[in-house]
């Protein structure tokens, strides 16, 4: 579960979860008793909403006369919260290969563009799939805090 601000007074609760039955409620009773506390009788401004989210890499983004970007072009894992990011990195990329007027530019730009999403998100997904690597990581994180920092640095470039 993460929480972002999207306004002055107003955040957005996610919830990550392998199983597609779970909501927001049952998880903050369940997991984290803390933060349902802290939300207890805040006003919710929308309601629930799920999708499926996935990591896909393509071998090209650019033929042609087509080019994608955004989610058409492949897609990072929601966990990094890249999305649009990403796709502003990728206009302004294809920006610059359609003013020279050669969209191959922006097909050979995008590898580098994405690598550090991909790779954040293959890390991500491997911390989920055991606990006992979850464990030592986050034991090493949290004994030698610099190495979040690190990792964090990488994340944000």
């Amino acid at each position: 579960m993460y929480i972002t601000p999207v306004g002055p007074a107003e955040i957005c609760v996610a919830l990550i979860s392998r199983n597609p039955e779970l909501r927001i409620a049952e998880a903050l009773e369940r997991e984290f008793p803390v933060l349902q506390e802290r939300l207890a009788g805040q006003p919710v401004s929308s309601r629930e909403r799920g999708a499926i989210t996935a990591t896909m890499r393509l071998r090209a983004v650019a033929r042609g006369n087509v080019a994608l970007i955004g989610d058409a072009s492949g897609s990072v894992d929601a966990i990094t919260g890249d999305g649009l990011c990403l796709s502003f990195r990728q206009a302004e990329l294809l920006a610059d290969a359609m003013e020279q007027g050669d969209l191959s530019l922006y097909d050979r730009a995008y590898p580098r563009l994405v690598f550090r999403p991909h790779l954040m998100s293959k890390t991500m997904l491997l911390l989920d799939r055991g606990s006992a690597i979850r464990r030592i990581a986050l034991g090493t994180m949290s004994a030698q805090p610099w190495i979040f920092k690190k990792l964090l640095a990488f994340h944000v470039a």
